[in-house]
């Protein structure tokens, strides 16, 4: 189910000619992430933020990037059942993967000082996966994704917890935020889309939207 929508109105130079067939349609970001909106906003395209309130649960015998794909397509077709013929909706899923582990959204302070821990020192990787939707033809769902090395320098307990207290780890897939403090000082190696970890591959996704007719 879709929740309340808001409209943006970007500022700056549009990419519509770029992109033919998105003239007439309502393009609409079903995610609350400010850090979508703000991707999505580069474009310079006028779109809908309208949530999409599902359970994030997937099949237990799911790893990898099937794991996002998997969790994309299901917020895809949620939203099929109620866009309109003139909506291209776009959803997405990013999840944070260290050595087969899957490192999800923390729940608690503890939880996400586990998770921070654990990714000290060490490269980990960052999938996202998106579905695009066209109102035209609800059924057809195309969905990809992208994944992205990412290399963290050694992080003391105290730097950890300064993180939690004074930024927000709990909306963030594995804990953190490549665009705020950790991104800053704790990424020492990305390889790979940074668009990607803040959770939009907008290479991807523009490709895409340059299919549309």
């Amino acid at each position: 189910m879709m929740n309340q929508s808001n409209h943006i109105l970007p500022e700056g130079p549009s990419t519509l000619p770029l992109l033919p067939g998105l003239r007439d349609r309502n393009l609409i970001l079903a995610s609350a992430s400010p850090r979508r909106k703000q991707l999505l906003s580069l474009l310079g395209i006028p779109f809908e933020v309208r949530p999409i309130g599902l359970d994030e649960v997937y099949p237990d015998d799911l790893t990898g990037p099937s794991i996002p794909r998997f969790l994309s397509e299901m917020k895809a077709k949620a939203a099929a059942k109620t866009m309109g013929t003139k909506d291209i909706v776009i959803t997405s899923d990013t999840v944070v993967q260290l050595n087969g582990e899957t490192l999800e959204k923390p729940k608690t302070p503890e939880e996400a000082m586990q998770m921070i821990m654990k990714l000290s020192g060490k490269t980990h990787q960052v999938v996202t996966a998106f579905s695009i939707v066209d109102g035209a033809s609800p059924h057809s769902i195309q969905t990809d994704h992208d994944k992205v090395d990412v290399s963290f320098e050694h992080l003391s307990r105290e730097f950890a917890l300064h993180y939690i207290e004074n930024h927000n780890p709990f909306d963030k897939a594995g804990g953190y935020g490549a665009q705020d403090l950790i991104g800053a000082c704790a990424i020492h190696s990305l390889n790979g889309s940074h668009y990607t970890v803040m959770g939009l591959p907008m290479h991807k996704i523009f490709r895409t939207l340059q299919c549309i007719d």
